[in-house]
């Protein structure tokens, strides 16, 4: 079956992350996340306890995300090849959070492709930007992605931090990524 607004290349992602032979997740904790991130605004130090971070930090944790719509433009050799898409944010309920509305940018083929990445994520409380350069062929192998963001309004603006992203459930079309936001 096919989605009209989904390339059918997005539907099979997780088709190809369970055909991976090395799987190596390496899920990069919250704590560690805000810590990284206060760190990165001034807000904590290496000898402050690694808990406190999350309180200097706001925390969206054990999202979903999801494409709703993705649409590639090939490009001969892959390299430079675009993709527009639009991700679906869903809480540990299943109770939709918001949207991410992006685009990607191919910049490399071989051995692993290698893909340039930014999006704004509207929520209810505010929107923030994602911005980064991605292992795809790792994210495959089910390896934690980290993006830099920064908040753009509500009471995201003014912050800073880092985004996770990682397969969590290949079986889906499309597949689904756990997400987490920590923001300084």
């Amino acid at each position: 079956m096919t989605t009209p607004q989904i390339d059918e290349r997005a539907m099979e992602a997780g088709a190809a992350a369970l055909q991976e032979t090395i799987v190596d997740p390496g899920p990069l904790d919250v704590t560690a996340l805000a810590v990284a991130a206060a760190l990165a605004a001034g807000l904590h130090s290496a000898a402050d306890d690694p808990a406190a971070a999350l309180d200097k930090c706001i925390v969206l944790d054990e999202l979903t995300e999801f494409a709703e719509k993705l649409v590639v433009h090939d490009r001969p050799g892959g390299i430079g090849t675009t993709v527009e898409y639009v991700e679906v944010y869903e809480d540990a309920s299943g109770v939709r959070l918001g949207t991410a509305t992006g685009n990607a940018v191919v910049l490399k083929m071989e051995p692993h492709m290698w893909q340039f990445h930014q999006s704004v994520s509207e929520l209810a409380d505010g929107s923030f930007e994602a911005v980064g350069v991605i292992d795809c062929t790792a994210m495959l192998r089910r390896m934690t992605q980290v993006l830099r963001v920064t908040g753009r309004s509500g009471r995201y603006a003014g912050k800073s931090g880092f985004m996770t992203l990682a397969i969590s459930d290949p079986n889906q079309r499309p597949p689904h990524y756990s997400v987490q936001v920590v923001l300084c």
